[in-house]
């Protein structure tokens, strides 16, 4: 019975404790005006109080501990100037004082302990040059001296690790030919030997174990024919046997336990008929009967015990 009711695209979700925190277009969601960024409660539906305000969209949200990172296209957010990247108070809703200022959008981030990675269209960040991928310090907002300098928009991370997976639309980072996904070294900023070599766009990643899972718009990853999902090995960088042949584009993964959840713009997925969102096994790659059957595209994921919290341009779910 959750029902939000956004009245714009969702692109971002995350969740922590009974709060689920979206990012989007919207201006209105859980029966309050709020402008591209809210936390919702996770039973009732309804926005609470804290409301940043954003005056552009928000396209990646990242949690940790008491902050909520949040990345997009805005200048303003949780009442001060932040260019294309902040981090909000998870209690307050006020920016704190950590301002990298990307000159670009920011697409993607992940956080790991002292250090939130950043990727998109940015070329300038943390008063450093970098190029569509940064590490920041979490204290300064600064950027760090790593520094793998892709030649192309960065859509996804990853941390396993010492490893950062990307995923984007570069064909060179790391100082090595890497074409739209790689595996970059957490300390020196070098890619690895790690190498699937996509065809196409890499927009999802997600990991498990010794697999990484990646979306997209590829039809070749891993030495393999994999259309637009795919489960590759952490060490070889070859595509394991699981291919659910999406149809189309794969935006969004999420992973709990033996599933594979997937989003996107896909109308048939592991051998059967799922409208942009799909419940994969994760060893045979069938879609197992799981069938919210969206009527438009699904933009994000994230998963809290037995439920699945979806994001998109939909209206029917």
């Amino acid at each position: 019975t959750w029902n939000p009711d956004a009245n714009n695209p969702v692109f971002a979700l995350a969740i922590s404790g009974s709060t689920v925190y979206a990012g989007g277009d919207f201006t209105s969601i859980g029966g309050q005006t709020r402008n591209c960024i809210a936390a919702i409660d996770a039973v009732s539906g309804a926005a609470t109080s804290w409301n940043p305000s954003a005056n552009n969209t928000v396209y990646a949200l990242a949690i940790y501990s008491s902050t909520v990172y949040a990345g997009g296209e805005f200048t303003s957010i949780g009442g001060e100037t932040r260019n294309c990247i902040a981090a909000i108070d998870a209690t307050t809703g006020a920016a704190t004082s950590w301002n990298p200022s990307a000159n670009n959008t920011v697409y993607a981030l992940a956080v790991s302990a002292s250090t939130v990675y950043a990727g998109g269209y940015f070329t300038s960040i943390g008063g450093q040059t970098r190029n569509y991928i940064a590490a920041i310090d979490a204290t300064t907002g600064a950027a760090t001296s790593w520094h793998p300098n892709a030649n192309g928009n960065v859509y996804a991370l990853a941390i396993s690790g010492s490893t950062v997976y990307a995923g984007g639309y570069f064909t060179t980072i790391g100082g090595q030919t890497r074409n739209y996904i790689a595996a970059i070294d957490a300390t020196t900023g070098a890619a690895t030997t790690w190498n699937p070599n996509a065809n196409g766009w890499v927009r999802a990643l997600a990991i498990s174990a010794s697999t990484v899972y990646a979306g997209g718009y590829f039809t070749s990853i891993g030495g393999q024919t994999r259309n637009y999902i795919a489960a590759i090995d952490a060490t070889t960088g070859a595509a394991t046997s699981w291919h659910p042949n999406a149809n189309d584009y794969v935006y969004a993964l999420a992973i709990s336990g033996s599933t594979v959840y997937a989003g996107g713009e896909f109308t048939s997925i592991g051998g059967q008929t799922r409208n942009r969102i799909a419940a994969i096994d994760a060893i045979s790659g069938a879609a197992t009967s799981w069938n919210p059957n969206a009527n438009n595209t699904v933009n994000a994921l994230a998963i809290s015990g037995s439920i699945v919290y979806a994001g998109g341009t939909f209206t029917s779910i």
